[in-house]
């Protein structure tokens, strides 16, 4: 089968007008022949907050550096940071800006993680998407395989997080079958 592919320079970027992240996400699904390789897509603002990025630490990954800001320092930061976890969470949250959330039946796993620059409280950030490849099932042909790459960065450009992920979506065909039996 044949796979699609796009290289950076051939990607335009979109920004979404959103403000806040969607959370209809019946509304306008995205189904694996809607993938496109000709944008990058832009999502809704984050920012960590200095409360959240400890409260997080705490729960998830206590390590001095993001809840102690001297601990920071000692180890070469301008104080406290969050930490990559914490970062992949708000990743994951950021992707259901693009209108994945009923087409997506499973992740196989992510390839290539990179973090490229520590998030502080007080950052803002953006996810950039945009798909790389998609193929349909060989065992299931109601369903698509499709690769997304995604870069997390401040709203200043810099990049913080770069991370490939490979999903299972559904087609908009088999779900209209479904519907219809």
């Amino acid at each position: 089968m044949e796979t699609s592919r796009v290289r950076p320079h051939q990607a335009r970027a979109r920004v979404c007008e959103r403000q806040e992240p969607m959370t209809d996400f019946n509304s306008a699904a995205t189904y694996f022949e809607d993938i496109s390789f000709d944008e990058v897509q832009v999502s809704s603002t984050y920012s960590f907050r200095r409360d959240e990025v400890i409260a997080f630490a705490r729960q998830w990954d206590p390590l001095p550096v993001h809840m102690d800001d001297e601990a920071a320092r000692a180890a070469g930061f301008e104080g406290i940071t969050a930490s990559g976890t914490h970062m992949l969470a708000v990743k994951q949250r950021l992707l259901h800006d693009f209108n994945l959330g009923v087409s997506v039946i499973t992740s196989f796993g992510s390839d290539d993680t990179r973090y490229h620059a520590p998030a502080r409280p007080g950052d803002s950030v953006r996810l950039h998407f945009r798909w790389v490849d998609k193929r349909l099932s060989k065992s299931r042909p109601s369903v698509g395989i499709a690769r997304h790459f995604s870069e997390l960065r401040r709203t200043d450009g810099l990049l913080l997080l770069s991370i490939t992920d490979t999903i299972m979506i559904r087609c908009r065909e088999a779900v209209g079958a479904e519907k219809a039996d």
